[in-house]
């Protein structure tokens, strides 16, 4: 259990995009973890009870414009992954609702690099930050330990992330082994 000001508190998606989570290559890296440890409806049901309880939610969407490609992903898949004005870049169905909060110009694996997220973060007295999202050995671990370093009280949710295969989930919480929670564990 974990005690908190919920109103301080918020839970951030990285890259829930349809990317990761409709059919094609992005998701068959994926799709053995993220259906072995059920982690759409982990999460939906974990942002559904976060919105109950006051928390906020915030969506770090990594979107590339082909026709202003910045970072070296854009570069490298020519701008043809995370296409912006795509159905792929697109929120996870079922995650967003009007009020929730959108990081915009994110271009790299942390969340932070490009983005507006520290100013949303700080705008909404935010001090508890749950990571959620794709892939837990990069953009998450990256994004979190920017959190850290930045001094905000970070906690990964374990069964709402999914990477490569089990090595990489496991030495991944392994690395942040007293930050790791279960979505029942920030639910209450």
């Amino acid at each position: 259990m974990i005690n908190l000001d919920k109103s301080k508190s918020a839970v951030l998606l990285v890259e829930f995009q349809n990317q990761w989570t409709e059919k094609g290559l992005y998701n068959r890296l994926i799709k053995k973890q993220l259906e072995s440890r059920g982690v759409l409806e982990n999460t939906k049901k974990l942002v559904k009870k976060a919105r109950e309880l006051g928390m906020k939610i915030i969506h770090a969407p990594l979107v590339i414009d082909p026709k202003n490609k910045k970072g070296w992903l854009a570069f490298l898949t020519f701008g043809k992954v995370f296409t912006r004005g795509t159905r792929k870049a697109e929120i996870s169905e079922g995650l967003f609702r009007e009020g929730d909060l959108v990081v915009k110009g994110r271009y790299a694996f942390d969340a932070f690099v490009g983005s507006d997220l520290e100013n949303i973060l700080k705008e909404n007295g935010i001090e508890t930050v749950f990571v959620c999202g794709f892939t837990s050995d990069q953009c998450v671990a990256k994004t979190m330990q920017t959190l850290l370093k930045k001094g905000f009280d970070t906690r990964m949710v374990s069964d709402c992330t999914a990477t490569l295969n089990d090595f990489f989930q496991k030495r991944t919480e392994k690395k942040f082994s007293d930050r790791v929670v279960n979505s029942n564990d920030v639910l209450i």
